[in-house]
């Protein structure tokens, strides 16, 4: 009998609780935040400007701001990332909608464009966005801001040249720098004396150093080192390079083998999505944990689950942050203990068999139109009605008839082998091959060949026998002829 545990983890992770409300808050140049001022009360004041684009390295501040700013100027915002839903059809549905239509409120108040009431969209990430034909997501984008939007649009971007000229062309740039080390330790301090952390100044230092100019990075380090602590003093600062990647067999050995907090700040270092690091943890977690601490890991897990799907539906891609620390840090710490010995980590199986699926799919599409074009009906009546009873000639039927429905729908033998199985998609085949069956089709198209041959050879003896009854016909005209006037030939005179 299973013993119902209940698992409460409060998480708040500091970038997003000491993040700028206003502008007064943000650490970034006096320049820029007098542009981007400026560029705000002429929205306000009804005069459409061009997109902003915010340009500079991760961490320094760029979604911030454009949060802050919307905060200060009370307007609505709509945050789509790029890098994750990048098509057309999400940017023109998310995107277009948002950039040339009214809004309503969080409380349902009407919001007129007319009246100034204003909602800013951001695009994060937009140097991710796909470029291919297929996809079309730049394409798409392009195609919304050459359309001059009616409501403020700020992209961000790390690489802004990964974009192409004609974007950037449409947006005015406006490019970030790394912040300074100073700049970073005000904002750690000021964090600490908020929660009540007594730290020595040159540890801060250390955490600024090590961050690289990335304010956010070195806010996720601080709360990894505090985590459970009061005080923080250098020895607590294990400095190390960062790296744009992160092994992810490390990460998951740090989740498993460990009660370390700085795993979360390892595992936003990996070169994965939280959505393909949840497969990872979920299918190594039972190589791991036993009894009650996988029951609690997997209750931890599937909360973690929950903010992933919310991002999915709502595009609200600052809910990955929550999904990222209770799949590290809450699945690391519901384990009593750690298991010993060392543990061989699997792939995920599940992305294997996504793509074996998505090719079977593939393969069955083809045989249900090959079912639909050769029974004269549609693909979604042939699978409805004509599927079943196909697949059941086909596998319980006598090899004859088997075969002889296949060779009428001209299955592949890869495509017998989805339906029957490998063995007897080789006999239906085998038997297709000695006994020269075809499609129906194809038999009267030899036939009607057959006929068309035989009509044109007749056709030709046909329009030979005229000309025999022409030339009898101008022969005898020619005897009568020469019998009416009695002159005759030298020969016919001596004979």
């Amino acid at each position: 009998m299973l013993i119902p545990v209940t698992i409460e983890i409060r998480v708040m992770l500091w970038v997003e609780k000491y993040r700028p409300k206003t502008l007064k808050e943000v650490v970034a140049p006096r320049d820029i935040i007098e542009k981007v001022v400026m560029w705000a009360k002429k929205w306000e004041e009804g005069i459409p400007q061009k997109p902003l684009l915010f340009a500079g390295p991760p961490g320094v501040g760029k979604t911030s701001l454009a949060l802050a700013l919307a905060n200060t100027f009370g307007w609505e915002v709509v945050e789509l990332n790029a890098s994750d839903q990048r098509n057309w059809q999400v940017i023109r549905r998310i995107v277009g909608e948002a950039v040339f239509t009214e809004t309503l409120s969080d409380e349902g108040e009407f919001l007129s464009s007319k009246e100034g009431r204003l909602k800013l969209i951001i695009l994060d990430e937009v140097d991710n966005i796909h470029k291919k034909e297929d996809f079309g997501g730049e394409g798409a984008l392009i195609r919304l801001l050459k359309r001059k939007p009616k409501q403020p649009l700020i992209l961000t971007a790390n690489d802004p040249y990964a974009l192409s000229l004609e974007l950037r062309s449409l947006c005015e740039m406006i490019t970030f720098r790394r912040l300074t080390t100073q700049q970073i330790v005000k904002v750690l301090e000021r964090i600490c004396s908020a929660e009540g952390i007594k730290a020595d100044r040159r540890a801060l230092e250390a955490i600024a150093k090590n961050a690289g100019g990335d304010l956010r990075a070195a806010i996720n380090d601080l709360q990894a080192i505090a985590e459970g602590k009061k005080e923080i003093r250098l020895e607590d600062v294990v400095v190390s390079k960062r790296t744009q990647e992160t092994d992810v067999f490390k990460v998951m050995q740090k989740i498993f083998k460990s009660f370390s907090p700085t795993v979360y700040g390892e595992a936003m270092l990996l070169d994965e999505s939280p959505e393909d690091l949840i497969v990872w943890i979920d299918e190594n977690l039972p190589l791991e944990y036993e009894g009650e601490d996988l029951l609690k890991a997997y209750l931890v897990l599937s909360r973690a689950d929950m903010f992933l799907g919310r991002v999915r539906r709502r595009q609200f891609y600052r809910l990955w942050r929550y999904a990222s620390y209770l799949m590290t840090v809450g699945v690391q710490q519901a384990k009593s203990k750690p298991k010993g010995g060392w543990t061989k980590y699997q792939r995920p199986n599940v992305w294997q068999l996504l793509v074996q699926f998505k090719d079977r799919r593939e393969k069955f599409r083809k045989i249900v139109e090959k079912i639909a074009k050769n029974t004269h009906m549609s693909k979604r009546k042939a699978l409805t009605e004509m599927f079943g009873y196909v697949l059941t000639l086909l596998r319980k039927a006598d090899l004859r008839i088997a075969s002889s429905v296949a060779a009428f729908y001209d299955f592949t033998e890869e495509e017998l082998a989805i339906l029957v199985g490998e063995k007897r998609a080789r006999e239906i085949k085998e038997f297709i091959r000695k006994h020269g069956l075809r499609r129906v089709e194809e038999k009267e198209e030899a036939l009607e060949e057959e006929i068309e041959k035989e009509i044109e050879e007749r056709l030709e003896k046909v329009e030979e026998k005229p000309k025999e009854k022409a030339e009898k016909k101008k022969k005898r005209k020619k005897r009568k002829k020469k019998e009416a006037t009695g002159v005759k030939t030298l020969e016919e005179f001596f004979g």
